[in-house]
């Protein structure tokens, strides 16, 4: 007896979105046991919270990881609840932001809807919009000639979804709270400000507070970037309980792991070692910013761990970024829109950053 083989197209099963679908490029990532001084992806170039060893060895020694982790993540929302006088159903704790950003897309974005932010802002939001595969647009408004949001365009539009870095990425500019919050007063959907960086700029800086005013305010953080967890994959987002309750809805049952929430519950509560650590990460940046302008480049004021960087006249930023990588630096290079004249630099420790200033005046 002979058997005929079906022929089997994975391209004719695949939905045809997927088809011309552009995925999110992430900043290179080396093998860890490669010699390289990384400042590409705005990592924290100091280790997290030493208290964290403990709590670990703990869970490994009571036996818990064999248990389900709890579904809220719940005492961390109490922590983050507490500091913030909220309901600590209005956080929902997720596997790093960007979980909570796709979270937030899929609870709020259908068939042409409009998401709307100013551009250049993080690059996943155009990347989430096409993910939904519903035929929503992307708005993007170019920022002005200065860096900063053009909000006279902004409060314009018209869309689902309003959504921007606070500060921004990848200029490192923060815009003033009163317009802020003035575009999210007159903006007719949800907007979402997305706070990866918001610890590295002056305190109070944060839209949480004025989450009980405006109720289609969402904020996003993480613990990737101030707290060193980048290797963890823990964020949160803060809403209203209604916009919460229903976006909660569509995560993973166990979302983030016992060992994830223990970790971030401590580097959370390490209130000393967090602080000392952002100090540092501000001074180094604000130490590179003058030596780097003292060669030529222009640097817009920074408000988060790395530097927005543009070369003095005739010398290409794509090709510093290609020969800085020939010399094991990496550094991110962004090739479209307004990015292109510009290199973005994460801040690294006080010994990296000397590297990197030696290497730089060299290839000049």
């Amino acid at each position: 007896m002979s058997y005929q083989t079906k022929q089997f197209s994975m391209e004719a099963l695949v939905r045809k979105e997927l088809l011309t679908y552009r995925p999110y490029t992430p900043g290179e990532q080396p093998s860890f046991s490669a010699k390289t001084i990384k400042l590409n992806t705005n990592e924290n170039p100091y280790p997290p919270s030493p208290k964290i060893k403990e709590a670990v060895e703990k869970v490994l020694e009571t036996g818990v990881l064999r248990k389900y982790p709890n579904y809220h993540g719940r005492k961390l929302q109490e922590l983050i609840a507490k500091d913030y006088d909220l309901d600590p159903d209005q956080i929902l704790v997720t596997n790093g932001s960007d979980e909570a950003l796709r979270l937030l897309f899929q609870a709020l974005i259908g068939p042409g809807d409009v998401v709307v932010a100013p551009d250049p802002t993080y690059s996943f939001y155009p990347v989430l919009t096409e993910q939904m595969m519903v035929g929503a647009t992307y708005n993007a408004i170019p920022l002005k000639s200065n860096l900063h949001f053009d909000f006279e365009s902004l409060e314009k539009e018209k869309g689902k979804l309003l959504c921007f870095a606070h500060p921004n990425a990848p200029t490192g500019v923060e815009e003033p709270k009163d317009k802020l919050l003035n575009l999210v007063k007159n903006f007719s959907g949800i907007v979402l400000s997305d706070e990866a960086y918001i610890d590295f700029t002056e305190p109070n800086s944060s839209l949480i507070s004025e989450i009980k005013n405006h109720p289609n305010l969402v904020v996003s953080r993480t613990f990737s970037k101030s707290y060193a967890l980048a290797g963890l994959r823990v964020g949160y987002l803060v809403g209203s309980l209604e916009v919460i309750s229903w976006i909660r809805k569509l995560k993973d049952s166990y979302n983030v792991g016992i060992l994830e929430q223990v970790v971030a519950e401590v580097s959370y509560s390490d209130k000393e070692y967090f602080l000392e650590k952002r100090s540092l990460v501000i001074r180094e940046r604000e130490n590179l910013k003058i030596e780097l302008e003292s060669n030529g480049f222009e640097i817009p004021k920074s408000s988060t761990n790395f530097l927005f960087c543009k070369p003095k006249l005739g010398v290409s930023p794509e090709s510093l970024y290609l020969r800085l990588k020939e010399k094991n630096i990496l550094i991110r290079y962004f090739s479209t829109g307004i990015s292109k004249d510009y290199i973005r630099i994460t801040i690294g420790t006080k010994e990296e950053n000397k590297l990197l200033l030696e290497m730089v005046r060299e290839l000049m």
